[in-house]
């Protein structure tokens, strides 16, 4: 937390003595270790901008994943579908975030020009099979189930705005990650908005990590997953033995 404020403190020196034009944020990649569950981890992005009437947007994109989606057709009173669509680097989790409500801050074609938005987030080219359906109608699907889900987000006004020294403001948002999130690296973008025009960009990443021995065990399972199911298998027989042998000499029966 204290290396936070002295960030903070060093960025309003920085734009207190050069008054740019420009969203002044920390740009090197920031490592955030999770002691357990990735639920509920809480991100904070903060940064400064030169005072007035200004708003921010910032967009997360977390790791991508592959997703399957399958077809769905009522058949005598059964929910049956043979198709299924397979997407490949699916966003894992996008959240949309602004210091306004977005038609406050600037027009539809403003946001499709930047590509914000959970229905600009590209899902790639899916390979459907056994299903006449078009991609449009599964990628409607999924975009609705991930934002039921909470993966897809749309955050309105839960970027702060606050008046800095001089001609510095100051913003400062946060989030927790939902259940199911992934580790890896979410790609942060910021825009700076005035009369309804983006006029500063910028970008940072945050690298999400298990932290001890949590983090070995997680690089094993995904980088050796055959040999980690088969060490899993065995360890599981081995400790189901050790509660037999136990319960038999000590008649715990």
């Amino acid at each position: 937390m204290t290396k936070n404020y002295l960030k903070i403190f060093l960025i309003v020196l920085i734009i207190a003595a050069q008054a740019p034009l420009d969203l002044v944020i920390d740009t090197n990649e920031r490592d955030v270790e999770i002691q357990s569950g990735i639920s509920g981890t809480k991100i904070v992005l903060f940064g400064a901008t030169p005072s007035g009437k200004r708003d921010i947007i910032i967009e997360v994109v977390g790791p991508p994943k592959n997703q399957i989606m399958q077809e769905k057709r009522r058949y005598f009173g059964f929910w049956l579908g043979r198709g299924k669509s397979y997407y490949k680097n699916v966003p894992s989790y996008y959240n949309l975030l602004s210091s306004k409500p977005l038609e406050e801050i600037t027009n539809q074609e403003g946001l499709n020009k930047l590509g914000l938005g959970i229905e600009h987030l590209p899902l790639g080219k899916a390979d459907i099979k056994y299903s006449s359906i078009k991609q449009f109608k599964f990628d409607q699907r999924l975009r609705s189930e991930m934002f039921e889900d909470g993966q897809f987000l749309e955050n309105e006004e839960n970027i702060v705005l606050r008046s800095g020294p001089g001609k510095v403001g100051l913003f400062k948002t946060e989030f927790s990650l939902p259940p199911n999130s992934l580790q890896g690296k979410y790609f942060v973008r910021y825009f700076l908005f005035q009369n309804g025009e983006a006029i500063s960009y910028a970008e940072s990443v945050i690298d999400l990590k298990q932290a001890g021995f949590a983090r070995l065990i997680w690089i094993f399972a995904n980088k050796f997953a055959l040999l980690y199911g088969i060490v899993a298998i065995i360890l599981s027989g081995l400790l189901g033995w050790v509660v037999s042998l136990i319960f038999s000499r000590y008649k715990l029966t």
